[in-house]
Parts: C-alpha cells; sequence; structure tokens
C-alpha cells in the first residue's frame, strides 16, 4: 500500500445545462418567423395547385362541349325556350353524355321531358336526387361552395328565388356559367340561322350561348342544338364560351337557365352570365344587389380564367377595359382584343 487514495472508478459527470427563459423565448420567436415566412408559401402552392385543377375542370367542359359539335354539327344551346314563363333545361345538361354522365342524362331525360316537371312540386325522389347531382368537373376548388344553389346564395330580396329555377327544392351548384353576350345581333344578320321568327331572334345576344326557341312547345324543336361553327365570325379562339362565377355571386346551376324572363330575354340567369358586367365581384356593390348573378367573378385573385369556344382556357384579368372584355364575349362584333395584354 502506498498510501494514495484510491479512485472509485466512476467518472464524475456535469449535469446537462437547462435553457434559459430569454433562450426559448428566442427559439420560439425563431419559429414564429419561419412559420411566417413559409405559411404564404404553403398556402400560395396550394391555391396555384387549385388553379390548375379549375383550369382543368374548364378544359373538361370544353372536350365535352367540343364534342357535341363534332357530333350533332351544332354547339349546345345555352337553353330551349318553350314560349312560356318557365325553367328550362340548360346546356350544363345537354353536355352531360360528353362528360361521361350518360346514365345521369338518361335519367332526366331532357329530349323528352321539361326541367319544370322534373324539378316541380310533383317531382319523384329520383329526379329530385339527379337534379341535385354534385358533378366534381363542374365546381371550382378554389371556392368555398355548397352543395347546392338555394336561398342561401340569394339573401337580398325574395324575388331572387326565381334564380332557383321557380322549383320547390334548390338545384346543384355549378361555379361555371356559359356566356350569353352583351349586344344584341340585328335581326338581318347572317348569323341567324334560316327559318327562324323573332322569339328565336330575340334570345341572341352575341354570345355562344343564350336562347333558342322551341317550336313545338312541349319537345325541344332545335332542342340542345345551338350556334354553329360557321356562325363564330370572329373566330373560335377569340370567342368567350364559358366563365366563372363564385359562390358569393351567386355562382350557377348546370341544370338549366332558370325562367327565360328574368334579368332579360338575353339569357343572364341561373346558368349563363353576360360580360356588360365588371368580372370583379367587388365591384357589383355600386350597380346594386339585383346585379350580382348576372356576370362573372372569380376566387382566384386578380381575375377570372374563361373557356374559349376553340377549347383553350386563358386567364383574364381584372385590368382589362370591361368594353374589351364585352367584345371577347360577342361572337360575331369582329372584334377580337387579346387578353394576354392586360
Amino acid at each position: 500500500m502506498t498510501g494514495r487514495r484510491q479512485c472509485s472508478g466512476h467518472r464524475f459527470m456535469p449535469m446537462p445545462r437547462a435553457f434559459t427563459l430569454v433562450e426559448l423565448l428566442v427559439v420560439i420567436a425563431i419559429i414564429g418567423v419561419l412559420v411566417g415566412l413559409l405559411l404564404p408559401a404553403v398556402q400560395a402552392a396550394r391555391e396555384s395547385a387549385r388553379r390548375s385543377a379549375c383550369q382543368n375542370n374548364l378544359k373538361q367542359i370544353g372536350l365535352a362541349v367540343l364534342n357535341h359539335e363534332s357530333t350533332k354539327k351544332a354547339y349546345p344551346a345555352g337553353f330551349t325556350y318553350y314560349g312560356s314563363d318557365e325553367p328550362c333545361w340548360g346546356w350544363g345538361t345537354f353536355i352531360l353524355p360528353f362528360m361521361e354522365q350518360v346514365e345521369l342524362h338518361a335519367r332526366l331525360n331532357p329530349d323528352r321531358r321539361k326541367l319544370s316537371a322534373v324539378c316541380g312540386a310533383g317531382a319523384t325522389p329520383e329526379d329530385r336526387e339527379a337534379v341535385q347531382t354534385k358533378i366534381a368537373q363542374l365546381r371550382c376548388p378554389s371556392d368555398q361552395l355548397p352543395d347546392l344553389r338555394d336561398k342561401a346564395l340569394l339573401p337580398f330580396s325574395t324575388a331572387a328565388s326565381t334564380l332557383m329555377l321557380g322549383g320547390s327544392f334548390p338545384l346543384a351548384i355549378s361555379s361555371y356559367p356559359g356566356i350569353a353576350g352583351t349586344q344584341w345581333l340585328s335581326g338581318t344578320d347572317a348569323t341567324y340561322p334560316t327559318g327562324y321568327a323573332a322569339p328565336y331572334k330575340q334570345f341572341d345576344s352575341g354570345g355562344m350561348f343564350f336562347g333558342f326557341f322551341d317550336a313545338t312547345g312541349s319537345t325541344p324543336g332545335r332542342g340542345p342544338l345551338g350556334v354553329r361553327m360557321s356562325e363564330i365570325i370572329d373566330g373560335t379562339s377569340k370567342t368567350v364560351m364559358v366563365g366563372e362565377r363564385q359562390a358569393k355571386g351567386f355562382a350557377a346551376t348546370w341544370v338549366g337557365a332558370g325562367r327565360v324572363n328574368d334579368y332579360g330575354p338575353g339569357g343572364t340567369c341561373a346558368g349563363l352570365a353576360r360580360l356588360n358586367f365588371n368580372q370583379n365581384w367587388d365591384l357589383y356593390d355600386l350597380w346594386g344587389p339585383d346585379n350580382r348573378g348576372k356576370g362573372t367573378s372569380s376566387p382566384h385573385d386578380n381575375g377570372v380564367q374563361y373557356l374559349f369556344a376553340d377549347g383553350s382556357v386563358a386567364f383574364v384579368s381584372d385590368g382589362m377595359p370591361n368594353n374589351l372584355l364585352q367584345q371577347l364575349g360577342n361572337r360575331a362584333d369582329r372584334n377580337t382584343p387579346d387578353p394576354a395584354r392586360y
């Protein structure tokens, strides 16, 4: 024994140093800053994806419309008019067979039945289910849409209930109204098909979709056949065919065009829009509440996406002058502005 103290063999381990309150607050602040920087980027990426999905919806609609034209040698009518004040089938119903909705189209049977019989007080549960069918391709993913277009979207007056198409229950909602034009075409204009009298002509406001008179008064005469390719004088790539309308602008419905005298015979009803109203929804307050639901609007920032008659889709900025936007909605005014300039 040397007399030296023996070590126990265990090394001394110092206690870990804890975070101070100041250090913890600094870490929390840094995390907060990072979240603040990243969250807008994540939200922007999500909106970009939703906008792309909306654009794809419009392209699918365009493909269906063009398949209709290829098969029937005419675009679908905006709606068929029976010579009376009643809801009518609209263009959204006519393209169902070309959107992989053949079974739904067969259930509705628009070639043999009036919409007023399907959505009226005597409607069967099967009919009600059919006209309330939610179609994903007709709903913008950026918009907070209810399933049905009912009075919850129409708060400004009891008269607005006519936008429910006069039926006894609400119908399925859509983000995409057809464009019914803005200005009346002359009664002697060469774009009019031959053999149609005043009831046909009075609906034609220059748009791709407007009313067609049913000579029989019971089933569609010209039926779901609308504008012919040769009647698009300005060119299919220069004529707007379908736009957007967001929920707070009262959206639309794919089923029909509503009562044909709502907002004038041009057909600016539940399934249609006219471009003589500024597409910026917030400006509608300048026109008064009764003008909401007539034009186009979008949940996407700074503009609206439109489908053109050739099947292409373009984003039209709110900076485009409204008179030029109106020209895009008229297929035969011989004005062809370029939305890409704005």
